[in-house]
């Protein structure tokens, strides 16, 4: 199956791959043969190339690990931006979810006749407005004096003489 390339980063990556790729190949082939040159010629050639190449090698070395860490700090910044979308996708997923589950649950409530909020705060209203009727009635009922049932009696009872 055939990979088509992503636009942007993907492609430019892929391509210094390809090109870090046949550089390391031409590299190999160059001491393929000059290890042929020195094997049918002289020892002392040999030793140079051994040599060069020891030296070309330290040189390259640290260019081709910086290299590296560039290209391996692209990636890690590319993976981290990926994961900070999915993971903002995954926090849209369950608000999306918990404003359904919360339709959902305010819908099956008000079917069975369970009051909400608005209407438990308007009947607390209702009961504290009632509670301070109560104790204001309470309170003019123990300052105006009730007149007595036994003295009435007692007056009607006794007719004068």
């Amino acid at each position: 199956m055939a990979r088509t390339r992503r636009k942007g980063g993907a492609s430019a990556a892929a391509d210094s791959q390809t090109l870090l790729l046949g550089a390391l190949h031409q590299v190999y082939l160059a001491g393929l043969g000059a290890l042929a040159k020195a094997s049918s010629g002289a020892p002392q050639l040999f030793e140079e190339l051994v040599a060069e190449g020891a030296r070309v090698h330290a040189d390259t070395r640290g260019a081709a690990e910086k290299a590296l860490q560039g290209l391996m700090s692209g990636v890690q910044d590319r993976v981290n931006m990926r994961v900070g979308q999915v993971r903002g996708q995954a926090a849209d997923a369950l608000d999306g979810l918990e404003k359904v589950f919360q339709t959902r649950v305010h819908r099956a409530l008000t079917k069975l006749g369970v009051p909400g909020a608005e209407e438990v705060a308007a009947l607390s209203k209702r009961v504290d407005t009632l509670n301070a009727n109560i104790n204001r009635l309470t309170r003019q009922a123990r300052r105006t004096p009730r007149p007595r049932a036994g003295a009435s009696r007692s007056s009607a009872s006794h007719p004068a003489a």
